[in-house]
This record gives structure tokens, C-alpha cells and sequence, in this order.
């Protein structure tokens, strides 16, 4: 078991992505940075995806990213807990978006992937 949102959380959830299926079908042709940040804890994380490879690695919050998602902690657990979808909290204000929107919606389902194969690592909160 590794601690939620620890960089071994992020290298876990980049290895289960690899060997995903549903990723390597869905993502083949993505190329994008995509930054997680916990807010009140100046944690970041990125998650790198060129032609569907994906890294991860710990990141500092301001470092360049394609999209970023920055929210405290406790909705980041909500996310990985209690099965609440990123969309649904970047709509109630909850997890704030940067970056374009028009870019992120063909990605919808790559990310939605994302949310489910994380969900999937068994994690300490």
C-alpha cells in the first residue's frame, strides 16, 4: 500500500497506466503534461504523457504544465475516497482548472481512465 498522492503513489499510478489496456488503446495519440497540485500543502505532481507514455514525478507547483488541477488535500482524498469525479469538482469550484478547455475536452475519457486506474491503487489517507 503506498500514501495517497506520495510519489510513489504517482510512479504506481503511471506503471498501472502502461500496462492498461483501455490507456494504451485511448491514449496512443495524447501528448500532454498534466500537473496535480495540492494547495495547502504545496505538493505538485506531474504526470507526462508523449504518444501515450506516461512518467510521473514529483513537480514544484509553478513549473510549466499543459493543464493543471489545484485543490487542497481533503477534496483530492474526496476524489480517491469517496469516488467523487474530477469534473464534478472542478465544476463546484472545489478543484480549480488552468490551462485550456478546448485542449481538455477531447481528453475527457483519457482522464476519466486516469481517475479510474487510480482508484484502483490501494492507498493510506
Amino acid at each position: 500500500m503506498v500514501v495517497f498522492f506520495s510519489d510513489a503513489y504517482f510512479v504506481e499510478l503511471a506503471s498501472r497506466l502502461q500496462r492498461d489496456p483501455d490507456w494504451v488503446k485511448g491514449a496512443a495519440k495524447v501528448t500532454a503534461r498534466l500537473m496535480m497540485t495540492v494547495t495547502d500543502r504545496s505538493e505538485a505532481h506531474l504526470l507526462d504523457v508523449q504518444g501515450g507514455i506516461v512518467s510521473a514525478r514529483a513537480a514544484r507547483p509553478d513549473e510549466p504544465a499543459d493543464f493543471k488541477f489545484e485543490g487542497p488535500y481533503e477534496q483530492w482524498a474526496r476524489l480517491g475516497k469517496e469516488r467523487k469525479d474530477l469534473n464534478s469538482l472542478v465544476l463546484q469550484g472545489k478543484i480549480k482548472f488552468r490551462g485550456s478547455l478546448s485542449k481538455l475536452m477531447p481528453l475527457q475519457s483519457v482522464l476519466v481512465r486516469v481517475e479510474a486506474v487510480a482508484r484502483s491503487i490501494p492507498a493510506d489517507y
